[in-house]
């Protein structure tokens, strides 16, 4: 008998397609609109790589620096990903938490955040961009400063330092490096106000996403071109060393997380940053959190944002529960650097499960296919929507594998159709609410 898919699937390969095109058509596209409460923008795509890109190609035709493209697609080859494979590209960000304006530069994300007035006048927007920052020896400068030059063409005058460090190798620098394509400060360059520190081009687009600077900001050449005319001298450029981010979009909670710089991995647990980041979002909220969700984003630190809490009465708060790890000690002493838990209706708690019912037994089926690529393909799109989706896989009657995508798991029917409700509401696909595994043959 052959397979049948669910009716769900024609108005899936329709929507699938637009969601394809559309990311072919904007995957340049790094400007978002902002308003007061935004923290959350963007969205996680999946393309396929060609016969001859490396993760370094995708990244820089979509704006993804080479730290962050790596970490996110740690199962692929950074050289040779190979014709067809699907690479993950991280543009779902957390806002950094400082002020909203001008220029924010977030070293351990390798990433700057334009806050600026739309040109039409409509609000307001922020674009964001990759960089490049200092080596640990060349470390970049934390703190306020402002752009207090900008120069097109720039020529470089190598500090002292540079020089020194050069002749160590048993190189020298010519006094005054003119403009061109051998100038490392590329077509254009913002001096701040500690005035050895730029905000500048390159003639290396390779390197950037990568400490490999000598405590400049680097940035893409075509990125600073886009930059470069909507930056006055005066800005104010806030650059930060935020590991741990945590935000809210829709009613969920995202906690990003990324490895700190190397010179201040042993300064706090990232653990513990990550309770008090995800405990000062919550404040004032009726409001749920994962904790096992947030523990597992801070093993992960992929600097991939991954939903770990909800408002209380969301309707996709079943998909986000998982249940709770019994308390244990740990090296500290008991319960040290255990975040809070239990099943209490507080602010911040885990869904209880109701006695004598499985947590997991409920689940809504987004779809099911034969090809696992499709069905990976939809569970990517359903956690772009803001849904933790899992694909798995089960054999049916005649021996063929089929792939199940799975929305969950729920606490109870009722709330697997809530789920259901507002999985419909957001993507128009239609999920089948259902125990799981399913009777042989489904």
């Amino acid at each position: 008998m052959p397979h049948k898919l669910p009716r769900s699937v024609p108005l899936l390969t329709g929507l699938l397609a637009a969601l394809w095109c559309t990311c072919a058509a904007a995957q340049t596209r790094v400007v978002f609109p902002l308003q007061e409460d935004t923290a959350v923008v963007g969205g996680l795509r999946h393309v396929e790589a060609r016969h001859e890109d490396t993760l370094i190609d995708v990244a820089r035709r979509h704006r993804v620096g080479f730290q962050a493209i790596r970490l996110a697609n740690p199962e692929l080859n950074t050289w040779i990903p190979g014709e067809g494979a699907r690479v993950l590209l991280p543009l779902l960000f957390v806002l950094p938490d400082t002020p909203k304006r001008g220029i924010v530069i977030n070293l351990p994300e390798m990433r700057l955040y334009h806050f600026h007035a739309a040109p039409s006048g409509e609000g307001r927007r922020v674009a964001t961009y990759p960089v490049s920052i200092g080596r640990r020896e060349w470390g970049t400068p934390q703190g306020t400063l402002e752009v207090i030059q900008k120069r097109e063409d720039p020529t470089w005058t190598p500090p002292d330092s540079v020089r020194q460090a050069y002749a160590a190798q048993g190189k020298s620098l010519p006094d005054v490096v003119p403009a061109g394509p051998d100038n490392p400060l590329g077509a254009y360059a913002l001096r701040l106000s500690r005035p050895t520190y730029l905000i500048h081009g390159t003639n290396w687009s390779t390197g950037i996403g990568l400490r490999s600077t000598h405590g400049c900001i680097r940035m893409d050449n075509d990125d600073i071109g886009v930059l470069f005319p909507h930056v006055d001298v005066g800005t104010p450029v806030h650059i930060v060393h935020q590991a741990v981010k945590a935000g809210w979009r829709d009613g969920v909670l995202y906690l990003e997380v990324h490895p700190p710089l190397e010179e201040r991995a042993t300064e706090s647990s990232p653990l513990e940053t990550a309770m008090e980041r995800v405990m000062a979002a919550v404040a004032g909220r009726e409001a749920r959190v994962d904790w096992n969700r947030v523990r597992a984003t801070v093993t992960q630190a992929s600097g991939v944002p991954r939903a770990v809490g909800w408002t209380a009465g969301h309707a996709a708060a079943p998909l986000l529960a998982t249940p709770a790890a019994p308390k244990s000690p740990d090296a500290a002493g008991e319960g040290a650097g255990q975040p809070p838990s239990g099943d209490s209706l507080s602010p911040v708690s885990l869904i209880p499960v109701p006695a004598g019912e499985q947590a997991q037994d409920w689940f809504v089926r987004m779809g099911r296919f034969r090809d696992e690529e499709r069905a990976l393909v939809l569970s990517a799109h359903l956690e772009a929507d803001g849904f933790a989706s899992r694909v798995v896989g089960g054999a049916r009657g005649t021996g063929a594998w089929t792939y199940h995508v799975l929305l969950g798991p729920a606490v109870g029917r009722e709330e697997a159709v809530s789920l259901a409700q507002r999985a419909r509401q957001r993507t128009a696909l239609e999920g089948e609410v259902m125990r799981w595994p399913p009777p042989q043959g489904r």
